[in-house]
């Protein structure tokens, strides 16, 4: 699968588990594109998830309320797509 990133994305990281119970791995989501980005970042939980996402997100000028809200397109958009899985 061919993806092309814009010149000038939005994109935001975000904890998402697959399973119940599993940590959250910190994935890349950028609008536009079907698929989640995945990274080697891994949080025990996921309160501590969200807590280094604000972190990440807040480096691009994203609060949690945007980088949410951005988040929640990506999802909804990718789930049509190929049921929201990630690319290696």
């Amino acid at each position: 699968m061919t993806a092309c990133i814009p010149d000038d994305p939005a994109y935001c990281f975000c904890p998402i588990a697959e399973e119940d119970g599993e940590p959250p791995q910190i994935r890349i989501l950028v609008e536009g594109l079907i698929f989640a980005i995945p990274t080697a970042l891994v949080a025990l939980d996921r309160e501590q998830g969200l807590d280094l996402c604000d972190r990440l997100n807040r480096a691009l000028g994203l609060d949690r309320a945007a980088w949410t809200a951005l988040a929640t397109r990506c999802l909804r958009a990718s789930a049509g797509g190929m049921n929201g899985s990630t690319v290696h």
